[in-house]
């Protein structure tokens, strides 16, 4: 395994691959200030799919005392919306979520958020992907979601 603390991210990429992956991290995660609230950040990518994890922190919780169904949508949506980011034409694409279904099958009160998402189609305008948000070997959420795939000037 390479010393490079991002290696991690994408062992299997080539160079090019690798500096495509580190300008949707660029892009799409270190500038995204709602990102850096929540405390995302990327575990893993890769060709059509892309790992997220978020602490479970107080800052998450609703008046309920469970982590707010909002912030688990969001890191649902950042790990669709980034593997779709790496089957994207570079500098000439972007993806927008159109709809996000998410079915909540249980609550979290703490721990480490991971969410896994996977392009399951992609077409030259629309692209449907799913994802799987855990917490340890427990389901918290299972999500299907639709992108319009924008040219840049749309």
């Amino acid at each position: 395994m390479s010393t490079d603390p991002d290696a991690r991210l994408w062992e299997a990429a080539g160079p090019e691959e690798e500096e495509r992956y580190r300008e949707i991290l660029r892009q799409r995660v270190d500038n995204s200030p709602y990102y850096q609230l929540l405390g995302l950040e990327v575990t893993g990518l890769g060709p059509g799919w892309a790992t997220f994890k978020m602490p479970a922190g107080k800052h998450l919780l609703n008046v309920g005392g469970i982590v707010h169904g909002g912030a688990i949508t969001s890191i649902a949506d950042a790990a669709t919306g980034v593997a779709l980011a790496t089957l994207l034409e570079k500098y000439s694409e972007r993806p927008v979520t159109i709809e996000l279904k998410l079915n909540f099958c249980s609550a979290v009160v703490e721990g480490l958020l991971e969410a896994r998402g996977r392009v399951v189609q992609k077409g030259s305008r629309i692209a449907v992907c799913e994802v799987d948000v855990t917490e340890g070997d427990r389901l918290v959420a299972k999500g299907l979601s639709t992108y319009m795939v924008l040219k840049m000037g749309d």
